[in-house]
């Protein structure tokens, strides 16, 4: 995959400009066009929402959740974890590569929160109370 082409090239799918001036039809309009390279954590959780290109989108979203899970757009921490797990499950049936790395982050999320909750919460309750 080109990461210097935006979605509308990969897609060769090319929007007319929105007939409805609000500001997610406007946003989707305008980062399709970006290079995808350029998109951001916010970028992509924000697309990946709106189910637009996900057959390239997914790949990156991945990448940076595997190297930090909780990665946060604009909304909160983990924020584009949810969206990716709010994907369609067709999306994941015809794609069993992408379904594997996602299940491999969750479990990884998992383990973290459990070390949290487990471990960390203890720790910092006893650090309350001195």
């Amino acid at each position: 995959m080109n990461l210097n082409k935006s979605l509308e090239e990969l897609e060769n799918d090319f929007w007319n400009e929105p007939s409805i001036k609000s500001s997610v039809a406007l946003k989707c309009h305008a980062l399709r066009k970006l290079p995808i390279s350029k998109l951001s954590a916010e970028n992509l959780r924000f697309l990946i929402g709106q189910k637009i290109g996900l057959s390239f989108l997914v790949p990156l979203a991945l990448e940076l959740l595997e190297s930090n899970p909780l990665v946060a757009g604009e909304m909160y921490k983990g924020d584009l974890l949810a969206n990716v797990s709010a994907i369609p499950e067709d999306f994941w049936c015809k794609n069993p590569e992408l379904n594997n790395r996602l299940v491999e982050i969750a479990n990884e999320v998992g383990i973290l929160s459990e070390t949290i909750s487990n471990e960390l919460l203890p720790v910092l309750s006893e650090f309350k109370h001195k």
